[in-house]
């Protein structure tokens, strides 16, 4: 199981700047989504964070942002069936709902079976031989999923898009 990953959502979509909800449906990044994750991959390598991986959610938007990471990184990107974001539904391409975290939506994915699913998803993933946190690049429905599953209290609901955030199991050591 890992003790440490860097998370960091995909950039800015059109969705994100119109305020709709997109859900599952296949968004691609703005120019400003773009630049948002060559800005982050330019800190990680500034910060001279290495990362033997770069997990993605095989979404568009998260593989875009992704493909920028992996890029300036290095590194292989692998996509990861199961950390798409929440299936909403009818919600879908809506105005985004004040309660995100209702259990059930209409024709949509509860978020129960949505937790599920991430976690599976991260229960799979390999550790890294040489014990470096893999990058995961994913959705802002994830972040909850992620923190629970490494047991880490977060104040952020979801992080800012293509702001990578390292986050360590509670008690664990990298490396």
């Amino acid at each position: 199981m890992l003790n440490a990953v860097i998370f960091c959502r995909h950039g800015e979509t059109e969705s994100n700047l119109g305020g709709w909800l997109a859900g599952s449906r296949d968004v691609s990044l703005t120019e400003r989504g773009r630049e948002q994750a060559r800005e982050a991959a330019a800190a990680l390598v500034a910060g001279r964070q290495t990362v033997p991986v770069v997990y993605s959610s095989p979404q568009r938007r998260a593989l875009e942002t992704a493909a920028v990471l992996a890029e300036a990184l290095a590194v292989p990107i692998v996509p990861v069936a199961g950390l798409e974001e929440r299936r909403w539904g009818d919600l879908e391409g809506g105005a985004i709902p004040a309660d995100l975290l209702r259990e059930e939506v209409p024709n949509g994915e509860s978020l129960s079976a949505f937790g599920a699913r991430v976690t599976a998803a991260l229960d799979g993933l390999p550790v890294p031989a040489d014990g470096r946190p893999p990058l995961i690049v994913a959705h802002a429905g994830t972040w909850p999923v992620l923190c629970r599953w490494l047991g880490v209290e977060s104040a952020l609901l979801w992080p800012p898009n293509a702001s990578p955030v390292t986050l360590m199991r509670q008690g664990a050591r990298v490396g």
